[in-house]
C-alpha cells in the first residue's frame, strides 16, 4: 500500500516526462532509419511501457482516493446545509465541496492522460514494429543484386 498518495498534477507530470522520453523525430529528408536506431527507439518504448503500466495503475489509484474525498465531503456537507428547498440545498453543497470537485475532475483528468499514454505507447511500438520490417527489407533488397 502506498505511504503517500499521489496527486493528480503528479501523474500528469510522469505522463508528460514519459511523453518526453518516446519522442520520436523523424528522419531527415531522404534518409531512412538503421536498423541500430529503431531496435534503440524499441527499447526506450518497452522501458515506457513499463513505466506507462505503473502510471495508469497511480492514475486509478488517485482518481478513486479523490471519488472517496469528494463522496465523504458531499455526505458531511449534505447533512449540514440548509435551505429552503432541494434547489438551495444543491447548491450549498456544491459550494462546501468545490475544493474536492476540482481535485476529482483533476484526477480524472490525469486519469485519462495517462491512458492515453498507454496507448501512444502501444501505437508507437506497433508503429516502430513496422519501421522494422520495412527497414530490414530495403537493407535485404539493397544487398541482393538483381538478376537479369
Amino acid at each position: 500500500m502506498n505511504a503517500e498518495p499521489h496527486t493528480a498534477a503528479e501523474v500528469e507530470g510522469w505522463v508528460a516526462k514519459m511523453r518526453k522520453e518516446i519522442a520520436i523525430e523523424p528522419p531527415a529528408p531522404g534518409t531512412i532509419r538503421t536498423p541500430d536506431e529503431i531496435i534503440h527507439q524499441l527499447e526506450l518504448v518497452d522501458s515506457v511501457a513499463n513505466k506507462a503500466l505503473w502510471i495508469v495503475k497511480e492514475a486509478d489509484r488517485v482518481r478513486g482516493d479523490a471519488a472517496e474525498v469528494l463522496l465523504r465531503a458531499r455526505s458531511k456537507a449534505q447533512a449540514t446545509v440548509e435551505g429552503k428547498n432541494a434547489a438551495e440545498r444543491t447548491a450549498a453543497v456544491d459550494l462546501a465541496t468545490e475544493q474536492e470537485r476540482a481535485e476529482e475532475a483533476a484526477a480524472q483528468i490525469a486519469y485519462r492522460y495517462a491512458k492515453g499514454l498507454a496507448d501512444l505507447v502501444d501505437s508507437r511500438k506497433s508503429s516502430l514494429q513496422t519501421q522494422s520490417k520495412l527497414v530490414l527489407a530495403t537493407y535485404q533488397l539493397a544487398s541482393n543484386p538483381r538478376r537479369a
